[in-house]
């Protein structure tokens, strides 16, 4: 066992993925130059925050992780569980330090945060939805974390309720991706209990809204017509992917792939939005 795997087990690009949603956050907020410590610094809290709940995770899913992914870190014997178990909860203390640096708000959501992250992989995974409602919070509030690093929230909310439907969406469909593990092993998802056709439908349902959502900015005026330039070949792309959940002629695993492909893009997009208008 090597760094190797401990860098492994954290998913890093997920865990990155965290940092720089925290980072757009903060500058669709609008945060500067003078705000940078507080924004490196929660830039860190999301990532070892991240990479701690991933790791607790593989920690709860191993029996699971067998089945669903053997060539994960744990399931082939790479590292054993107790080592996994005790890594996480170091990489959600240092993740509460930089928080502790940042100001009292984002310290109280960091320890909440992880707090829940150790529920969701512990018991709230097995259950059904509220499991899948839970992580799309915690994915969606990273926006919103940025803009406690600058005291300001504008444009992060909507960012963030956009994130929390597309991750919904994400969520369920990859639930129908690793039906077959989790009902071998008792754990009671939302497609071993309705079925995968309507988790589809929900899913479909719930992407569709984030599609809508897309053009809010524009409507409240937050942004004008170059944001609606750039961001409409985004929704025809997620209108594709919901053509995709309709017809069901596509596997799971490619669609929450297609999914997670639209987040980066909305990212993106709203990224380049805040500096665009900033500058004009």
């Amino acid at each position: 066992m090597g760094v190797k795997e401990f860098i492994e087990i954290t998913r890093p690009s997920n865990a990155l993925f965290s940092g720089v949603a925290v980072l757009i956050g903060a500058l669709v907020a609008g945060g500067g130059f003078t705000d940078i410590f507080k924004i490196v610094s929660v830039f860190f809290v999301a990532i070892f925050a991240c990479a701690g709940g991933n790791t607790i995770n593989d920690y709860f899913d191993y029996e699971i992780d067998k089945i669903n992914a053997p060539k994960r870190v744990l399931p082939r014997g790479a590292m054993n569980l107790m080592t996994a178990y005790r890594f996480s909860i170091m990489l959600f203390i240092i993740s509460c330090i930089f928080a502790f640096m940042v100001n009292i708000l984002a310290f109280s959501i960091c320890v909440a945060a992880c707090i829940l992250m150790y529920i969701y992989a512990m018991i709230l995974k097995r259950k059904p939805f509220s499991g899948n409602i839970l992580v799309s919070f915690l994915t969606s509030i990273t926006f919103i974390y940025g803009g406690t690093a600058v005291g300001s929230y504008k444009g992060v909310l909507i960012l963030a309720l956009i994130s929390f439907f597309a991750m919904v969406s994400r969520e369920l469909v990859k639930d129908i991706e690793d039906l077959e593990g989790d009902i071998k092993k008792g754990a009671k998802t939302l497609p071993a209990i309705i079925g995968e056709s309507k988790t589809f439908s929900l899913a479909f349902v719930s992407l569709l809204i984030a599609a809508f959502l897309l053009y809010v900015p524009f409507v409240i005026g937050l942004y004008g017509y170059i944001y609606l330039g750039i961001v409409t070949p985004i929704v025809i792309f997620v209108f594709y992917i919901l053509y995709k959940i309709l017809k069901h002629n596509e596997n799971s695993g490619a669609i929450q792939k297609n999914i997670k492909k639209a987040m980066y893009l909305v990212l993106l997009i709203f990224l380049l939005s805040a500096l665009i208008y900033r500058i004009t």
